[in-house]
């Protein structure tokens, strides 16, 4: 967690110094999303360390989040995290970009979501452990489930307008569904930037041991609830 936060830190301020005016919304996005994607990932961390290493095992404190709030200093700032995750879908230029590429049946570019052009990824019935560690199936498994959340949730706002509701009101009824596909924006992100440091490298053992934090990173995503909850995946697969 803390490599690929200091890999998504550089490519985060290379983006700044070679910004332009037209790349100013790509940055406010995406700066909102790593921020929030990097505290939580940071309290995660230190929440397992303090179950695994601290003696205290599974601590009631820990866990309730009013008890968190009291002990914990960056929980107070869950609440601005929720709102920055959201600004993913508040971007409604690119909302509206989307859309209109739909219809039109054009190619759709912005905030490396190219991989909607393209068909729809099939995940396999049957993984072994050969399959889990391939870096096609973990990126064809991070973009199914961006690419699903997004038609899900441009399907969710179309539907509210034509019930005559604003676009606003849609997208605040819809918050989970944003919150989600915020996360699984910054997952696939962060996960691209790590297969891209992967390709400069020779063969080398630094090659495998960066190739070993790119399939820990892809397996801790895929253990999100989002893959249960709307069927990316089964428990009956194995």
């Amino acid at each position: 967690m803390r490599c690929r936060s200091q890999w998504m830190g550089t490519t985060f301020k290379l983006m700044y110094v070679k910004r332009t005016p037209q790349s100013s919304k790509t940055m406010h996005v995406v700066s909102s999303s790593f921020k929030a994607t990097f505290t939580w990932s940071n309290m995660q961390i230190l929440q397992e360390c303090r179950e695994a290493c601290g003696g205290q095992a599974l601590k009631t404190e820990n866990r309730v989040g009013h008890l968190i709030a009291e002990l914990d200093v960056e929980s107070t700032f869950v609440g601005d995290n929720n709102i920055l995750m959201q600004q993913f879908r508040s971007a409604k230029l690119f909302f509206a970009e989307y859309v209109a590429a739909q219809k039109r049946n054009k190619v759709f570019k912005g905030l490396g979501l190219e991989h909607m052009n393209q068909p729809c990824p099939v995940i396999p019935s049957q993984l072994n452990s050969t399959t889990l560690r391939c870096s096609q199936f973990q990126m064809d498994a991070l973009c199914l489930r961006e690419r699903e959340l997004l038609n899900r949730f441009v399907a969710d706002v179309s539907q509210c307008q034509a019930r005559r509701e604003c676009k606003e009101h849609a997208f605040i009824m819809s918050y989970q569904l944003t919150e989600d596909l915020s996360k699984a924006f910054s997952d696939r992100a962060i996960f691209q930037t790590l297969v891209e440091a992967e390709a400069t490298l020779a063969a080398s053992s630094l090659k495998d041991v960066l190739g070993m934090v790119r399939s820990l990173y892809a397996l801790s995503c895929l253990e999100d609830v989002t893959y249960l909850r709307y069927g990316y995946l089964s428990v009956a697969v194995k």
